[in-house]
């Protein structure tokens, strides 16, 4: 494989940066994928999947041991997963699904994460990510991946310019490896809080750990009407929580904690809960009652989705 820096972008108007823009240097050794530039409508929301393939040919995998992302201000979340089973959702290399089947999460309820951001405020809006000495994340020549970005620009949040995200991955040598670095993305699709709730909380586990492990990274996320976020270690054969080392009272800019040492137990995982507080004025979906069920549009439904990063990596899991 071409050890060079890549850049592959769909459209050259949209790649052609304008002031507002964050741009992110190519990697020197890496890869470099993104969006382009689009425009998001006042009043509108808009989440937009882009295919990409892992350039090079044969059977040796590429290391990635540093991630950086940046997005311009006003995005809601960027997520980077590997594509895996194909429903209703897919492309070819460069190709990008405009909301429809992109919204519809069941789409990629197996397609396994490399990594998300929600930092977009200005100032905040690069996260550069470099993991512990000897973890890295594995990828194959012709491997697809899929990166999506959510923008919003209605009344909950606003996207004061044009919306742009990039990713880059940067490279390290394979003797340089020791251990894989795992994913977990994990959705509790069973919550559903109405009109004048408050406090309303719900809590769930997923299980990913098939020998003890070491989670390094996590992040939390839910919509305006989310008032606390909080994840725990999970012992399955004790059936209990360790203590909380992931919370956030934040729903449109919560931490990304990074350099976590969180021990998990074989057969372990996660354990995560939300807490919900919904005006009595607040009216989500006129044909439930005005509550506030799973999906993913920001001005009317929530979320309730934990990003885990842990070593070494067992099977690839998603918890839906």
């Amino acid at each position: 494989m071409d050890q060079r820096g890549l850049a592959l972008c769909l459209f050259a108007a949209a790649c052609t940066p304008v002031p507002d823009d964050v741009i992110l240097p190519p990697p020197s050794k890496g890869l470099q994928f993104t969006t382009g530039a689009f425009e998001v409508a006042g009043g509108s929301e808009t989440q937009r999947c882009y295919f990409f393939t892992i350039p090079g040919a044969g059977a040796d995998p590429v290391w990635v041991n540093r991630i950086t992302l940046a997005q311009n201000t006003g995005s809601h979340h960027f997520n980077v997963f590997r594509v895996a089973t194909i429903k209703a959702l897919d492309g070819k290399d460069g190709d990008v699904v405009i909301d429809g089947e992109c919204f519809k999460s069941g789409n990629w309820a197996d397609w396994p994460l490399i990594i998300n951001s929600q930092n977009s405020e200005a100032g905040k809006n690069v996260v550069d990510w470099t993991l512990p000495s000897g973890v890295a994340q594995r990828f194959m020549p012709g491997e697809k991946i899929m990166l999506q970005s959510h923008y919003v620009n209605a009344s909950t949040q606003k996207t004061p310019g044009r919306a742009r995200a990039s990713v880059n991955f940067h490279y390290i040598e394979k003797s340089d490896v020791i251990a894989e670095l795992g994913t977990v993305f994990a959705t509790n699709q069973q919550i559903r809080s109405c009109p004048g709730d408050r406090d309303k909380m719900f809590e769930t586990t997923c299980r990913f750990a098939k020998r003890p492990a070491t989670i390094i990274g996590a992040n939390g996320h839910f919509h305006s009407r989310g008032k606390k976020f909080e994840i725990m270690s999970y012992d399955s054969v004790k059936h209990e929580n360790g203590p909380v080392f992931y919370s956030s009272t934040s729903w449109d800019d919560p931490p990304f904690l990074r350099d976590l040492k969180v021990n998990v137990p074989e057969q372990g995982g996660i354990a995560w809960r939300c807490t919900f507080d919904v005006p009595a004025d607040t009216c989500c979906d006129k044909e439930d009652s005005c509550c506030c069920s799973f999906g993913g549009k920001v001005e009317t439904q929530e979320h309730c989705n934990a990003f885990v990063y842990y070593y070494p990596k067992s099977d690839n899991v998603n918890c839906f």
